[in-house]
């Protein structure tokens, strides 16, 4: 008998309650969602790891230290602050590009007190110390030539920046950032000579290294003009009985001498205003001419302030000149920034010192490189290759770029090796003096004879030196507008005037960089002369074309530049320097209109003024032209130039709102493609949708950069672009691949690559924001 119960179907599992299959689904859902915003958080955790854990855990390398020496608690005050703060200045500037080669430059600071035995025994305890590479500092020629001796017998490299007498270089381990009062003493005595027509000369000097060494070179190289000095007297540096008597016959030796020539006044500045009014009080109006020590600011500044010029205006400072290594108003482009960027962190422009102990910051830290940065046990075998690593710079070919310009190197004497700039007062600041005297060079003409005998050359020491002409120069903008970013062009109204002596060919000037060729100055809206000085003011307002750089766009920065020179001269005959009002210049002034002070000069919309600075520069032929009259050297013509640079810098907000916010879009749609089910029906929708965002990522990619000039390199937007096309490029794939995980029924792998491919996107977004946060902020 067939058993009927096992011939019956097997019942089936009782079907879940109504409630009880949505809510399972429901709870796989959110595992799932849980899942993947795990995921994400992880990724975006992993993300955050990356950049920041090998910061932290990053171990600082161990610092070069370098040993700086000044005159801190001097008597009478600090002596040269500036030197600290400046290589202080240049140090950090260093250390935040880098350091040398990875390690931070770190300096170990001492106080000589300006006095010679302190300077030595402080010198002793530095060359103990076998962590120092090198030495910079001692501020005075005393103190520098007594710790120089111990830096040579020791074997440490040392670079004073300020220190002028000539004996501190004689050993092979010290060298300076300046010349030496040899050096400036011979050119004071040409220039007293041959721009001041002096025969006689008296010298007042102070019984030191730097007081005896400045007057006898100035005493030997006038003689040997076929000067005469008859007087030659000592003063004592510190107050009192003795240096009255002195005064008194500095002033009986100044009346005997009938051609009133020139004084040279040797002494330092600390006792230098002192003398010097009690001279101009008793009735001495012959011209001074001094040392680098009075052609500081602080010292004009005196000068201005003084009792003797309030009682009698221009009698301490009209008939005075001072040597200096450099003056602000005639520093390049390059040294110009550097002293914008010191005056907004110390509130005032370097002085020469300053810059002096830049340019020995630089050439330390340039030596410290080529010795592979010797850290923690310097052995000597390491400060001799610092030390060569110093002497190697030795001419032009060697020489590296400074605030100075790009010539920066050491003569024979390893002392800088600089032209001497002469300056004079005005407003309380050292500026150049009209007419100055520079190196005389066979490219200039053949006929040195002609030159000398019309008195465009001077003889000097064997060599033959050209009067060189000085325009002061200033530009006051009016408006700036209709920037061209494809043409590469935008108009300027600005105010331009001239301040010289001398010939009014100085005045005929051209813009290299206008639009149309014939731009010129044209004729002054004001004309006046003053005490020998022309004043020429015109207003330009014309087309300027610029060279634009887009490599950061729409992250740019642009340089708008209006460039003048000399129509015929070069730049040893006239020189373009900027006009003391210039220079003092803050932002908010420079942006205001000349017409309207209450109007700014931006007429650039979608564009922000970040910068305006005015310099000199210098350009130079690569031949002669064919010119007959030119002199043998291939070196070419070189002329000087006036720069006037405004930076501007891209509103970025409106522009990535405008240009980005149909991208954004692309990614959102591409992005919810992602979350399609994985019916294959579904699938062909979804590769339509981000074939399409990757044509229209093209489209919009060459909209936005339509406003560019044809130019072969990729702009930074241009990256955001690709990377998108990239990342839908991946996405067609994963879309593709899950269709034939879904035809293979593989539906578990199909999970997990909707999941990781959600993840990824959103990681991939993220590390393109990431990357282009860190390299353009």
């Amino acid at each position: 008998m067939p058993d009927d119960h096992c011939a019956q179907p097997r019942p089936h599992r009782p079907a879940a309650s109504a409630a009880g299959a949505p809510a399972s689904g429901r709870r796989r859902r959110r595992l799932t969602a849980r899942r993947a915003a795990l995921l994400a958080a992880l990724a975006v955790l992993a993300a955050l790891a990356a950049v920041l854990v090998p910061r932290l855990l990053h171990t600082p390398t161990e610092p070069v230290y370098v040993a700086l020496v000044t005159s801190r608690t001097a008597p009478g005050g600090p002596r040269a602050p500036e030197v600290a703060l400046a290589v202080q200045f240049h140090a950090d500037r260093v250390n935040q590009a880098g350091g040398v080669h990875g390690h931070p430059v770190r300096l170990l600071s001492y106080d000589d007190r300006a006095d010679p035995d302190t300077a030595r025994r402080t010198a002793e305890r530095i060359v103990r110390d076998d962590r120092v590479a090198l030495v910079i500092g001692h501020t005075s020629s005393p103190t520098a030539a007594a710790a120089g001796r111990v830096y040579s017998a020791a074997g440490i490299p040392f670079i004073t920046p300020t220190a002028t007498a000539d004996g501190i270089t004689a050993g092979p381990w010290c060298f300076r950032t300046t010349y030496t009062n040899s050096a400036q003493g011979a050119f004071l005595a040409a220039y007293a000579r041959h721009v001041l027509s002096a025969r006689t000369a008296t010298v007042l000097y102070a019984d030191s290294a730097y007081g005896t060494t400045l007057a006898n070179g100035f005493r030997r190289a006038f003689t040997d003009t076929t000067g005469r000095v008859d007087h030659a007297i000592a003063v004592d540096e510190q107050p009192g009985p003795q240096r009255t008597r002195q005064l008194q016959q500095a002033l009986d030796a100044v009346r005997a001498d009938s051609a009133k020539g020139p004084v040279l006044l040797a002494v330092p500045e600390q006792s230098a205003l002192a003398v010097l009014e009690h001279l101009r009080s008793h009735g001495m109006d012959n011209t001074v001419v001094a040392g680098d020590d009075l052609s500081q600011d602080r010292f004009g500044a005196a000068l201005t302030a003084s009792a003797q010029e309030r009682a009698r205006p221009g009698s301490m400072t009209s008939r005075f000149y001072a040597a200096s290594p450099q003056l602000p108003d005639s520093l390049t482009g390059a040294g110009l920034a550097w002293a914008a960027a010191y005056r907004d962190r110390y509130g005032d422009l370097p002085s020469w010192r300053a810059m002096s102990a830049q340019t020995a910051t630089d050439m330390a830290v340039h030596a410290l490189r080529q010795a592979r940065a010797p850290h923690g046990h310097v052995t000597p075998r390491a400060r001799t290759a610092v030390r060569d690593a110093l002497a190697a710079m030795n001419d032009r070919e060697h020489a590296i770029p400074g605030v100075y310009g790009d010539q920066v190197h050491f003569d024979a004497t390893r002392s800088l090796y600089r032209p001497v700039s002469i300056g004079m007062v005005q407003n309380g600041r050292i500026i150049s003096a009209p007419v100055q005297l520079t190196e005389y060079t066979p490219e200039e003409s053949t006929d040195a004879a002609a030159d000398l005998a019309a008195g465009r050359a001077v003889p000097f020491l064997g060599r033959v030196l050209a009067r060189q002409q000085i325009v002061y120069t200033g530009i006051n903008f009016n408006r700036i507008s209709a920037l061209n970013t494809r043409a590469g062009t935008f108009e300027a109204d600005f105010f331009l005037w001239l301040r010289y002596s001398g010939s009014d060919e100085a005045a005929d000037i051209e813009f290299l960089n206008a639009a149309d060729s014939k731009t010129a100055p044209g004729t002054p809206v004001r004309r006046s002369e003053d005490a020998g000085i022309k004043y020429r003011l015109h207003q330009v307002s014309a087309k300027f074309t610029s060279s634009l750089d887009f490599h950061r766009f729409p992250f740019d920065e642009q340089h708008l530049k209006i460039v003048m020179q000399n129509r015929d001269h070069p730049s040893s005959r006239v020189v373009y320097v900027i006009d003391q009002p210039m220079l003092s210049q803050d932002h908010t002034e420079a942006f205001r209109s000349g017409k309207d002070v209450g109007t700014s000069i931006d007429g650039l919309p979608n564009w922000d003024l970040r910068d305006l600075r005015t310099y000199k520069a210098a350009v130079g032929s690569t031949a002669r032209l064919g010119d007959p009259d030119l002199g043998r050297a291939d070196k070419g013509i070189h002329y000087a130039q006036y720069v006037a640079e405004i930076s501007v810098h891209r509103d970025v907000g409106p522009f990535l709102i405008k240009n980005l916010l149909p991208l954004l879009l692309s990614v959102a749609v591409t992005y919810a493609t992602l979350f399609f089910p994985r019916d294959p029906r579904y699938t062909s929708t979804r590769v339509n949708l981000e074939v399409t965002a990757m044509l229209s990522a093209a489209v919009l990619l060459t909209g936005v950069t339509s406003s560019l000039p044809d130019i072969g390199y990729s702009v930074a937007i241009e990256w955001a672009y690709y990377a998108f096309m990239f990342l839908v490029g991946t996405c067609v794939f994963i879309s593709l691949a899950g269709a034939w995980l879904v035809e293979h029924d593989n539906i578990r792998a199909w999970n997990r690559l909707a999941h990781v491919s959600r993840v990824y996107y959103l990681v991939f977004c993220l590390g393109v924001v990431v990357a282009y946060v860190v390299r353009f902020g």
